[in-house]
């Protein structure tokens, strides 16, 4: 009996995998493309309507042997040229943009967590939370990119405190900063002032001018080889290189902290005590949210903010000179 009961079993068919309900699937056609489509439509109607009424403000045609000014980046690179006027190139150029799409890439191997997978605003207090950083990160951006266009911001006030050099004196032991001969005493006008204006002495340690050329290490140990008879010529060796501690403060330590440690950390620090940042999912959210708000909020300054010269002026005052 129990043998044949197994052939039964056996030769029973095998039940159909149950379907998932409708409302669990979402469908490249329709549910996608349609969407796309209208959006397209709308954004084509849209511009269509712009284009009639606002004058494009064109210009000549191109000259290769004449540089406009401002000359400005496409408005989808605008975000690196604005990050390359406050940082190190290096960073504001390459490496700050690859952190930031390796962040993107690494948010589902941090994030594990299958609850409210694929679900806008999955967590209890997400939508808020988003909310408050955008505003934040959007005020911290534009209050960053003031404070290092100081002069024609007047956030250099702020630092008026800081004692100007004597203008006869060579040598200062406390801080001060030095202005041009003759001009009128101003604040730390831009981050680079830190590596440039501001002097002060430590432990016979001058600031800058003792710290600006600091050899590396084994410096000349490999000399300059001439290959002028194989027809390569002098190669450079390791020979000549040195550390700008000043400049290396200035524009990559101190940006780089506020940008990446100090302001993401206070508002996730903030939250968390609020209460309303709980799992992990909540903190990314905070990072991401802020790291995009701050890619759009320097894409806005770049395209909107930034007249001839580079210089931070209103919308309404950008005039291009052609050449």
């Amino acid at each position: 009996m129990a043998v044949q009961a197994q052939r039964q079993a056996s030769a029973a068919p095998a039940r159909p995998r149950p379907k998932r309900s409708r409302e669990e699937e979402v469908l490249v056609w329709p549910d996608l493309v349609f969407v796309e489509f209208i959006s397209a439509v709308l954004f084509t109607i849209t511009f269509t309507i712009l284009s009639v009424f606002i004058n494009a403000p064109l210009l000549n045609r191109a000259n290769l042997n004449v540089t406009p000014n401002p000359s400005k980046a496409p408005w989808y690179f605008g975000n690196l040229q604005e990050l390359l006027l406050h940082m190190d190139k290096a960073w504001g150029g390459v490496l700050l943009p690859t952190i930031f799409l390796g962040f993107l890439a690494a948010i589902p191997f941090i994030d594990r967590s299958r609850h409210m997978q694929g679900v806008w605003f999955g967590t209890k207090y997400s939508a808020r939370i988003t909310i408050i950083t955008v505003i934040y990160a959007t005020v911290v951006i534009f209050g960053l990119v003031s404070f290092d266009a100081g002069e024609a911001t007047g956030t250099e006030r702020l630092t008026r405190w800081i004692p100007a050099c004597a203008e006869s004196a060579e040598d200062v032991s406390w801080p001060c900063l030095r202005d041009d001969v003759g001009a009128e005493h101003l604040g730390i006008v831009s981050t680079k002032d830190i590596s440039k204006r501001l002097e002060f002495e430590v432990l016979g340690v001058k600031w800058p001018e003792d710290l600006d050329h600091i050899a590396w290490p084994f410096n000349d140990s490999i000399g300059d080889f001439d290959l002028g008879g194989i027809g390569l010529g002098s190669i450079h060796g390791w020979g000549g290189e040195h550390f700008n501690i000043p400049s290396i403060m200035a524009e990559q330590v101190i940006p780089l902290t506020l940008t990446i440690v100090v302001f993401p950390g206070l508002i996730i620090y903030t939250l968390f005590r609020i209460g309303w940042v709980r799992t992990r999912r909540d903190v990314l959210i905070v990072m991401f949210t802020g790291a995009v708000m701050a890619f759009v909020t320097l894409t806005l300054v770049a395209a909107f903010f930034r007249g001839q010269g580079q210089d931070l002026i209103w919308p309404w005052k950008i005039k291009v000179d052609e050449g």
